[in-house]
């Protein structure tokens, strides 16, 4: 954000209860933006929300919304989260804003950018489990075929999400896709999936309603880097959760090797931990809220067979035992 301190002066007049204003000018990638009218008088924040785009080559103003901010947060880091109250049972939007006040270094922007946010929180558990090139046990690797097979090919991932479908996969697409981006054999990519020799192909179950995620999952944030001997990253990420307002859910340690093509291959990662609670939270040595070792709570793991077969009723018999 540039001109952060005038947002920075604003959270500490609403701290300290004192009147000022602020705007923020949130840009949309089509060119249009979000714009944020706030004022702050006796300690509570008031905010106008509007919305400009483009018609016909014409800036139309097309949303506006007033309302006064439930509760707010301003962290160490420099994220100013604010939420729109809605009452129990609102099946919208969550009313939950983040900035990033203070500027991320423009190194850490490019790299997340390239090569952290393609895989990010969602629909996997790369960013929240320990592993490594002589252990892959923790990573969900149908998860991750999915997300790299769009990443290595632009395109939508081909196998419907039709409830209770099962799809045989050839074994070299299967393997290619995760070998572009994992330094790991076909006996490991075996051992941690449904594989049936006699056909050569993998067993893949799309998720569904039973092991669907939830959703306002938090994005991944390149804090810093460091260059290894090697000539491998070591990245630091933190994930920014909005809608829990933190800007460091989980923290982890993920190693790249950037390849001669422009590619990426992930080597390793490394969780430091999840932020505890606010009764329990504190200090780390980086100045974030204080971390545990604990399960990222947005992740919801696939069925096992067992509960497939409870869920939908079957197995197919290719694939018993």
């Amino acid at each position: 954000m540039t001109h952060a301190e005038q947002v920075e002066t604003f959270c500490r007049a609403a701290e300290n209860k004192k009147k000022e204003e602020a705007t923020i000018l949130a840009v949309l990638d089509h060119g249009g933006f979000v714009r944020y009218d706030l004022t702050t008088k006796n300690g509570k924040i008031y905010a106008r929300e509007s919305a400009l785009n483009w018609k016909d080559n014409k800036p139309i103003v097309d949303y506006y919304h007033e309302f006064e901010v439930y509760d707010w947060k301003y962290t160490e880091k420099g994220y100013l989260f604010m939420e729109e109250y809605h009452p129990p049972g609102y099946d919208g939007a969550t009313g939950d804003i983040g900035f990033r006040v203070k500027p991320l270094d423009p190194k850490c922007r490019e790299l997340n950018r390239h090569y952290v946010l393609p895989i990010g929180y969602e629909l996997n558990n790369m960013l929240i489990t320990n592993w490594d090139p002589a252990d892959y046990t923790n990573l969900e690797l149908y998860d991750l075929y999915e997300q790299m097979y769009s990443m290595k090919y632009g395109e939508i991932f081909p196998y419907r999400g039709e409830e209770g479908a099962e799809y045989q996969i050839p074994e070299q697409s299967f393997e290619e896709v995760l070998q572009t981006y994992l330094p790991i054999s076909p006996t490991q990519i075996r051992t941690q999936t449904i594989y049936k020799e006699q056909n050569r192909t993998y067993r893949y179950r799309p998720r569904g309603l039973y092991d669907c995620e939830l959703p306002f999952v938090p994005y991944p944030e390149v804090v810093s880097y460091e260059k290894l001997e090697n000539g491998e990253l070591k990245l630091f990420v933190e994930a920014v959760w909005i809608k829990e307002k933190t800007d460091c859910a989980i923290a982890s340690e993920l190693v790249v090797k950037l390849l001669d093509d422009g590619k990426v291959q992930y080597i390793s990662n490394r969780v430091v931990g999840t932020e505890e609670t606010e009764e329990e939270s504190g200090e780390n040595a980086a100045g974030s809220a204080s971390l545990k070792t604990e399960p990222a709570p947005w992740y919801t793991p696939r069925l096992t067979d067992e509960e497939w077969e409870g869920y939908y009723g079957w197995i197919s018999d290719e694939w018993r035992d």
